[in-house]
């Protein structure tokens, strides 16, 4: 697996869970009464998210991502569809490195 690869696979984990979380839990909890669905979904994100966090400073401590990478994926973790446009940049960031 190349260095990059992890990091890919936890933007993507996190993206999922974020959207997940937002358009199918909250609407759940709020719209159908089923607080269960966020008392699920809310820790798994949180987990993706502190999973991504970890891979997106691991891969600037490699010198894999530059300080403005780092800015680009946290900035994009906390909005929705932000973890999918960063998909295409990580891909051609991994490709090249290898």
């Amino acid at each position: 697996m190349k260095k990059g690869q992890v990091l890919y696979f936890a933007t993507i984990a996190e993206a999922s869970t974020l959207l997940i979380l937002i358009f199918i839990a909250m609407p759940l909890k709020y719209g159908a009464g089923l607080p269960m669905a966020t008392s699920i979904m809310g820790p798994i994100h949180g987990l993706t998210f502190m999973m991504l966090l970890w891979c997106i400073f691991r891969s600037l401590g490699e010198g894999l991502i530059s300080w403005t990478g780092t800015f680009r994926l946290l900035i994009a973790a906390v909005i929705p569809f932000g973890g999918v446009i960063n998909e295409q940049w990580l891909r051609n960031k991994i490709s090249r490195e290898y």
